[in-house]
This record gives C-alpha cells, sequence and structure tokens, in this order.
C-alpha cells in the first residue's frame, strides 16, 4: 500500500535531481520516489493521481509529466489536456525549469540547468570524462551507471544542498559526496581494465559485456569512449537486479560523432526507450543473446 501525499516520480540520476529542485522551488511535494523508467511501462508502480512524473514515461494517473525521450515503450501518447511538458529538449529539467519561468524567474539555477543540459545530452569534452569537476563530477556520483550503489538518500540530500542554492564548490566539499568522488577516483584503474578485459569491436560498435563481473568496478559510463575512440557507437551489457534481466545500454560515442542509428527508436522497438543519442533495453534473460545480435547487426548496418 502507496503512503498518501504528493510525490515526486522520477529517475535518480542528474537529471531528476535537478527537476526535483526546480519543482520543489515552485510546486512542492512531500516525497521523491526514485524509479527506473521500466517500471511505468511494466506498471510496476502505482501512479496517483496527484503524482509529478518526470523524465520517466508517460501515465494517464498522474497529475504533471515532463519528459524529452523521443521514443519510449510507454502506454501511449498523452491527450492534447495533459498538463506539464515534453518534446526534444537537452534534458527534462530544461523543460521542467522553462515550464516554471526559466532564467527570468529563477536565474540562480542556470548554471545548474545548463550543466545539466551538458551532462544529460552527451555534450562533454574528453577533460570532462578523464578529469571531471563540478556539476559534471556531480552528476557521475549520482548515475546509476557509474555503479556507485542505491542513492536515495543521498539523492535527497543533494535536493537539499542544491534547493539552497548551495555554491557547487560548497556542495562537492559535503561528506557523502566528497566519499563518493573519492570512490570512482580510487577505482579508475581497475574499472579501465575491465571495460579493456570485456570489450570486443565489431565494426563501428564496441560492444562492452560486463555480465561475468561482480560486482564490475566503479567508473563513468563515456570511459569506453576515450578507450575505444574509433568506434561511433557503444553497447554495454550487464545484469538488472537479482540477474533477472539483461540490460542492454546503447549510446553514440560522445567524442565520435556520425552514427546514424536513431538509438531511442531502436531501444523502443525493442521494450526499451531513449532518445537519438543513447538509450537502453531490458532484455528477457532467455532470449537476450539472440535479441543482442539483432541489435548489433542494426547497428552495424546504420554505421
Amino acid at each position: 500500500m502507496e503512503e498518501s501525499g504528493r510525490r515526486l516520480v522520477t529517475r535518480g540520476d542528474m537529471d531528476g535531481l535537478t527537476s526535483a529542485v526546480i519543482i520543489s522551488a515552485n510546486e512542492g511535494f512531500e516525497r521523491i520516489k526514485l524509479i527506473h523508467p521500466q517500471d511505468i511501462t511494466n506498471a510496476k508502480v502505482e501512479i496517483q493521481p496527484h503524482d509529478i512524473l518526470v523524465n520517466v514515461p508517460y501515465h494517464p494517473g498522474c497529475a504533471l509529466w515532463f519528459d524529452h525521450h523521443q521514443h519510449t515503450a510507454t502506454y501511449g501518447k498523452p491527450p492534447a489536456t495533459y498538463k506539464g511538458a515534453y518534446g526534444p529538449a537537452p534534458s527534462a529539467a530544461h523543460l521542467v525549469y522553462e515550464y516554471y519561468g526559466g532564467k527570468a524567474k529563477m536565474p540562480q539555477f542556470e548554471e545548474l540547468v545548463r550543466q545539466t543540459d551538458r551532462m544529460d545530452s552527451a555534450d562533454l569534452t574528453p577533460n570532462d570524462v578523464l578529469t571531471p569537476g563540478g556539476y559534471i563530477e556531480l552528476g557521475f556520483t549520482i548515475d546509476s551507471r557509474t555503479g556507485i550503489g542505491a542513492f536515495e538518500d543521498y539523492f535527497l540530500t543533494l535536493v537539499d544542498l542544491l534547493a539552497k542554492g548551495s555554491p557547487i564548490e560548497h556542495v562537492l566539499e559535503h561528506q557523502a559526496v566528497k566519499r563518493r568522488c573519492q570512490m570512482m577516483k580510487e577505482n579508475d584503474a581497475a574499472y579501465r581494465r575491465a571495460i579493456q578485459e570485456n570489450s570486443r569491436v565489431d565494426s563501428n560498435v564496441v560492444i562492452t559485456d560486463f555480465r561475468t563481473l561482480d560486482p564490475i568496478p566503479i567508473g563513468n559510463r563515456f570511459l569506453v569512449y576515450a578507450l575505444f575512440p574509433n568506434v561511433n557507437v557503444s553497447l554495454r551489457l550487464h545484469w538488472g537486479p537479482k540477474k533477472s534481466f539483461v540490460v542492454t545500454a546503447i549510446g553514440h560515442n560522445i567524442f565520435k560523432r556520425g552514427c546514424k542509428t536513431d538509438v531511442g527508436e531502436l531501444a523502443a522497438r525493442f521494450g526499451g526507450g531513449g532518445h537519438h543519442g543513447a538509450g537502453s533495453v531490458p532484455l528477457p534473460v532467455e532470449c537476450a543473446d539472440e535479441k543482442i545480435t539483432q541489435i548489433i547487426e542494426e547497428l552495424k548496418r546504420n554505421g
């Protein structure tokens, strides 16, 4: 049985974090529920009439909905009367920011939103990946694909810090943030080895299969492009919770543009979702390898 009270239902990443900060300053909510987008698609979470959904698929039972993913397996197209904002944007937080008045109303969040746009659209430099700092470093500490582990309490701590307008320099000095940043630095060499030892190149695609690793070393998801600069798209495999499904994460090389595959559209056809440059698919274990082969062949054809 779900607790009562208005909830923000979102993903536990930088986009969801920034959205939560902006909504808390405008709309207000009692609780935050962090989910995977597939939880909406598979009806694993009960959506309540006052819920605000951000960066997850549309659900007809919500009060407000914000998303920028162009292709997602979902309940269907929202009605013209829905409240919120949907459309192409560098981040869902960008849509939330504009919906509530943007820079004119909340200049204190302008840089936070700008850096969230960069993070979520992978508009990063090699230095951002190899030696991250500022909001980008903070973003990696709350990216589930970094592999640091559960972070609901951490997420709430960051919402409080950023909503108060704390400068990023102060946020990075917070004990919980420093600990996560240090974990990333300490695991960097092991993560590089894990990528190199568990990756293979097939034409324009680098396939990294982490299903044999337990645990997977902590590290940022864009490092593969620095280590394999000649491919234009990546496919990463790892287990979902309790090995109940295989996660297939696909992304265009952020340093070598040119892949013609619309990743979000491809992912949606296999039961996942995303946008043009990145997406993911949860695959049933019994047919995962067959589907993975099909996905790789399509990435090669559109290379």
